[in-house]
């Protein structure tokens, strides 16, 4: 057929119904589009960011590309600092959003400031691997811009009705697909003269998708007609067809990367740089380039077709391809890739060789890349490893991180040999032999002397500091209390106290003081646990001049909530305050994944004793305790907390179910405070379901356990629910240490009765912001407008009826009458 004008494949089309519904997003403080890849979605709303704002517009993106929980909300929180420095501040300290988090979450973005019209793009949402995208989409909806307006491009979005809101502006497939009057106007724009009933076969064809009719172009230019062939045989017949040998080479290469640099494209192709950025404009259609990142992607229905067509290459090439890729990551500092393209190049001496720290690896380790590490350590031939013995260390404290004890402890002989038998200096073998001794000390955990003694030898070995211990780490792992971690043994409490004293330094020197003040904190908890709140306290200020010395907040988070039980014992609001207020203080700025639920646990204690059970964050009010919250030898103490919680709902049976679990979890690494907390529970439980027996029974086993080491607080805090069973023990022995868990009982049930009757005393101007939140008024600029206050004022406000009120959000505030 003559052709009359010259045919454009990279002409634009953009139909006016398109440009209309997108114009509706700058209403909106969010818009989804949702819809498969190829329908244009980031090609419209570039088009109409670009025509319709004026240039001094901020518009900010982010294109996401592999699905990286952390990564994705770091560059979030990156793109929100662009527009609220401090909300951005308090999201990164808050975390990834989550269920539990949801509530902190919303109060800082509903607090968000953005004086200037904005836009911020999340592009390939579905690919930020963020948990519960749909919710952080709810919660992003609900920011306080009055001129910030999100759009969230997606392929993936699952059907929930949070979104379903008037804040929110949904545009889906339909929205964007061209009409038939569409792509006859989008044939003519690209220079084609058809007849009608061609461009409805073409249309019907695409079904409206638009990456379909730009393929059907590039293929009536190459073959003078429309295709009939489906979207992975176009592709083949309109571009990689007519592609030569290197330039496929070129795009195969690049594909195993989630984004690449030109520099890297022509280095991985062995292609002029020149070439290589021709081809790349020549499939712009295909490839994109990221401004933020100054780097190329592909679009996501090319990226799957290169992966089908590796697929077929000989598995030598693939390997050839992933060894490339992982020198090229190497040298970027890309570790993840690095350790997955080495992996799958098959070339394991490289991965070996990598100067590896167990810092690094732990920032590497997820879901895709743990079966690659335990593969690594079982299969590489025994050859291959005795020649890199500097890399068994870390890649064996990557097993403990992975919770892959079982198999660390199979492989400890092997890495011990192969470190005996090489050829390093002995020096060098002394040092890998005594992080060895460190890292196998984990496995003592909570068997104090054990741990001891391997830390003995490894300070021996080592001669100074460790190198694969981070002293920013958690000591804890996320627990509150230091007591609560190492009562392991029933009438050994002097000695492990005594342990503690003797082998905590040995720990100091080979860590460079991390953990600092733990010994003085289960000192002070022993003496709390008697009763002797004045040698208690002391003991906790010094631990926190102890722990302030090497910033151990794991540490200091303990001894704040040690004064925070002392305080209740004495009724005294002002150091329960004082304690609240520094425990939320400090967990803001500890943003370790092991601690996010510490202050979670520490004011659920405090809530729960004080009766506010509504006042417990909900995950822990309902029992969801998890390994994704909590490591295995913390749930029990979460278990105590929420047995308390079913105690004041009256749940009996529920609560022997839980009792029950949290003896086993107990058990794992015996643990005496989880266990008596379980005996005393269902006596309770047992007594109010009639079996007295029982009861009486659990009790008595309760005692035995505690009264060898004067533990006698836990009674006390449950003495109404006893009182009447301990009548019926004939214990003349211990009749004295009854009588002082009876006058503690008295003494604690008066101070929380005091505290309980003392509503916080709220200022004037806090009793007003109050009444604002329970009346639905949250953001803080909604209550500096309602006030005639700066938005600064209320926060400092907050803060203080948060400290008054022991809660930490407004979700749980609301829920007090004060």
């Amino acid at each position: 057929m003559p052709r009359g004008r010259k045919i454009n494949p990279a002409a634009l089309y953009f139909p006016a119904v398109i440009q209309e519904k997108l114009s509706y997003l700058k209403d909106y403080p969010l818009t989804i589009a949702h819809a498969p890849a190829g329908f244009g979605k980031t090609t419209a709303l570039n088009h109409f960011l670009e025509q319709n704002l004026s240039q001094t517009t901020p518009v900010l993106r982010h294109t996401f590309l592999v699905r990286q929980a952390a990564a994705s909300w770091n560059s979030i929180c990156r793109l929100i600092a662009r527009v609220d420095q401090g909300c951005a501040e308090e999201l990164s300290a808050i975390g990834i959003p989550n269920s539990d988090t949801a509530a902190d979450t919303a109060e800082v973005l509903e607090n968000l400031e953005c004086p200037r019209e904005t836009y911020l793009v999340l592009d390939s949402f579905e690919l930020s691997g963020l948990p519960e995208p749909e919710r952080f989409l709810w919660l992003l909806s609900k920011h306080g811009g009055e001129k910030l307006h999100i759009v969230a491009v997606t392929r993936e979005l699952a059907v929930s009705p949070m979104l379903s809101n008037h804040r929110i502006y949904r545009m889906n497939a339909e929205d964007f697909m061209f009409r038939a009057e569409d792509t006859a106007a989008y044939f003519h724009q690209a220079g084609l003269d058809v007849m009608p009933g061609q461009t409805l076969a073409a249309h019907q064809a695409a079904g409206g998708w638009v990456l379909a009719l730009h393929m059907q172009v590039m293929a009536y230019v190459k073959n003078g007609s429309f295709s009939t062939a489906g979207a992975t045989q176009l592709i083949h017949q309109v571009v990689w067809d007519g592609l030569l040998e290197a330039e496929r080479q070129l795009f195969l290469s690049v594909s195993i990367l989630p984004r690449f640099t030109l520099a890297q494209a022509a280095e991985l192709s062995g292609m002029d740089g020149a070439l290589t950025e021709a081809l790349l404009e020549r499939q712009s259609a295909f490839v994109h380039f990221d401004e933020e990142t100054h780097s190329f992607y592909l679009h996501t229905v090319f990226a799957a077709f290169l992966r089908e067509q590796f697929q077929l290459l000989p598995e030598e090439r693939q390997k050839a391809i992933y060894l490339a890729g992982g020198d090229l990551a190497s040298r970027s500092g890309d570790r993840p890739n690095t350790l997955r393209f080495y992996y799958y190049s098959g070339d394991w001496e490289r991965l070996l060789a990598m100067p590896l720290t167990s810092y690094e690896l732990a920032d590497v380790i997820d879901e895709s890349t743990r079966p690659m590490i335990l593969d690594v350590m079982e299969h590489t031939p025994y050859a291959l490893k005795a020649k890199y013995p500097a890399s068994m260390v870390p890649l064996a404290f990557t097993l403990f991180f992975l919770h892959e004890n079982a198999q660390l402890i199979a492989m400890q002989g092997e890495i011990a040999q192969i470190i005996r038998e090489s050829d390093l200096p002995q020096q060098r073998k002394n040092e890998l032999q005594g992080e060895m001794e460190l890292l196998l000390s984990f496995l003592e955990y909570n068997r104090i002397g054990d741990m001891s003694r391997r830390h003995r030898r490894a300070l021996e070995l080592l001669g100074g500091p460790a190198a694969l211990i981070n002293r920013k780490s958690t000591w804890t792992f996320g627990s509150p209390s230091i007591f609560y971690m190492y009562w392991r043994e029933s009438g050994k409490l002097a000695e492990e106290l005594a342990q503690m004293d003797e082998c905590m330094p040995i720990y100091y020197e080979l860590t460079r003081g991390h953990g600092v003040g733990a010994e003085h904190v289960m000192h002070a908890e022993a003496r709390f646990l008697r009763g002797e709140d004045g040698e208690a306290e002391i003991l906790c200020h010094r631990a926190l001049f102890t722990a302030e010395t090497r910033h151990q907040n794991s540490i200091y988070l303990c001894a704040r909530f040690l004064l925070a039980q002392i305080a209740l014992l004495r009724g005294d609001r002002a150091i329960f305050r004082d304690a609240v207020g520094a425990i939320q203080d400090r967990s803001r700025l500890n943003t370790e994944d092991l601690c996010r639920h510490t202050q979670d646990l520490c004011l659920g204690w405090l809530n729960a004793l004080l009766g506010n059970d509504k006042a417990v964050a909900p995950w822990l009010w309902e029992g969801d305790i998890t390994e994704q919250r909590l490591v295995v030898m913390t749930q029990p103490f979460a278990y105590i907390i929420y047995g308390r919680c079913l105690l004041l709902r009256r749940d009996w049976r529920r609560l022997l179910g839980a009792c029950q679990h949290m003896q086993a979890l107990s058990s794992i690494f015996p643990n005496l405070f989880g266990q008596l907390y379980a005996k005393l529970y269902m006596a309770q439980a047992l007594c109010a379901l009639g079996q007295r027996s029982e009861a009486v029974s659990a009790l008595h086993e309760a005692l035995d356990m505690a009264l060898p080491d004067q533990v006698y607080l836990p009674f006390a805090e449950n003495y109404a629910g006893i009182r009447d069973l301990l009548s019926a023990l004939v214990l003349p022995e211990r009749r004295a240490e009854l009588e002082r868990i009876a006058a503690l009982a008295e003494r604690l049930d008066g101070s929380l009765a005091r505290l309980r009757a003392e509503k916080p005393a709220l200022t004037p101007r806090e009793r007003e912001i109050y009444e604002l939140i329970k009346s639905g008024t949250t953001s803080h600029k909604a209550i500096a407008a309602a006030l005639y206050i700066s938005v600064p004022t209320v926060k400092n406000l907050l803060s203080r009826i948060y400290e008054k009120t022991g809660v930490s959000s407004k979700t749980q505030l609301v829920l007090l009458e004060l």
